[in-house]
């Protein structure tokens, strides 16, 4: 009988014990999850039930047994246990989402910095080109305060020919589900970017927003401008190369054999240059050579192209001549303005020049046969003493 007995002591004590741990379980997810307000009300509850069974058990200690308890409270033992059990399950439910959450943040507020403290403009759109999120680095350069653009569409803030741009761009992204990348050139300010525009999706791997990044390669575009040129022009003159001209000159070919139409090619070799370079050095030379250049630009026509082949031979292509006389007459003109005094620094330089003319389709239908047809007409003027122009006889051509 003393073993039943102090089984239904303990089962007693369990029971008050269990149901003051499962009002504490309840307080402590309130603290997890305040918004749950409901658990306030399941731990006051079984607070009370607690400090029931804790009065009959000091009921029952004062009488020396709990024999009267005994299948009520094994019953309130036994659905306590359960219940702090599910309780428990809860408690660690919770615990692990609010951790996944905290982690979550953790994540969003890395990404916010990264996000805010980037140099490139970045930017959230919905599926209508409604702005969603906005950088500092793209609303500084737009200039426009955040509450003035936020829901806003794009369009509102760029060009036609942009926005157009930037639909396209967007439509491409949601039809594909797919990254893109492109060069886009603002009207804004004149700068360069590479955009990157990327799906934002949601469970269902449906897009419902395009993030943008733009970062700005106007320095970059600039490096190869800057090549091209150099690649395409002659570093002194900083007119048209040979290997530009020649191509130039195909183009033109090819437009003048298409309509029937004439045109002119002009080799230009400066005479006695040679006796400047001797006399006063490469850098007086080159500087004469700029000038030359200048004054055969402003001899001829917008639509005219004029090159330089290297040393101190110069090219010029007169498209849309209707005889020889249109292109003899740019050639003394060329010549009167060479012979004006060149002055460089305290110095003062006449030159003149020996000029072959080729005219397509007359002399030649080939870019390479006019340029070697006017290249013998150049030598032609420079055996009579230079300074003079000439076009090559047909008993020359092909020889």
């Amino acid at each position: 009988m003393r073993f039943v007995e102090i089984m239904q002591f303990f089962l007693l004590a369990a029971s008050v014990f269990t149901q003051f741990f499962v009002a504490f379980l309840g307080f402590e997810l309130f603290r997890i999850i305040p918004d749950y307000r409901v658990w306030v009300l399941f731990s006051v509850g079984f607070l009370l039930m607690g400090t029931r069974r804790l009065l009959v058990f000091m009921e029952a200690l004062s009488k020396g047994t709990c024999a009267d308890y005994l299948f009520s409270e094994t019953f309130a033992f036994l659905s306590s246990v359960f219940l702090a059990i599910g309780v428990l399950a809860v408690r660690s439910f919770f615990l692990s989402m609010k951790k996944t959450q905290e982690q979550l943040e953790e994540i969003k507020e890395r990404y916010r910095s990264l996000v805010e403290s980037t140099e490139d403009s970045v930017y959230l759109v919905d599926k209508e080109c409604r702005f969603l999120y906005l950088n500092p680095k793209y609303l500084a350069r737009i200039g426009i305060p955040e509450e003035k653009i936020l829901g806003k569409h794009y369009g509102e803030f760029h060009t036609s020919a942009e926005t157009k741009e930037f639909q396209e761009k967007m439509e491409q992204v949601i039809k594909t589900g797919s990254s893109i990348q492109y060069e886009h050139r603002s009207k804004r300010d004149n700068r360069y970017f590479l955009r990157t525009m990327s799906p934002v999706k949601n469970q269902r791997g449906e897009t419902i927003a395009v993030t943008v990044i733009s970062k700005d390669i106007t320095q970059i575009k600039e490096i190869q401008n800057q090549l091209s040129f150099f690649a395409t022009h002659d570093l002194l003159t900083f007119l048209p190369n040979r290997a530009l001209f020649m191509y130039s000159l195909k183009m033109a070919i090819a437009y003048a054999k298409r309509y029937n139409q004439r045109l002119a090619l002009m080799l230009i070799d400066l005479d006695n240059f040679k006796e400047i370079n001797d006399t006063y050095g490469h850098q007086m030379g080159d500087e004469v050579l700029r000038i030359v250049g200048k004054k055969l630009k402003g001899s001829v026509r917008e639509s005219d192209t004029v090159a330089r082949m290297g040393g101190d031979e110069f090219l010029v292509l007169l498209p849309y001549i209707k005889s020889e006389e249109d292109a003899f007459v740019v050639a003394n003109h060329i010549q009167e303005r060479l012979r004006e005094l060149i002055n460089v620094e305290d110095k003062q330089f006449k030159v003149s020049a020996s000029i072959g003319i080729s005219i397509y389709p007359d002399d030649a239908e080939e870019a390479e046969e006019l340029l070697k047809n006017a290249d013998k007409a150049m030598y032609l003027a420079k055996l009579e003493g230079g300074n003079a122009f000439k076009r090559l006889p047909k008993c020359h051509h092909k020889t």
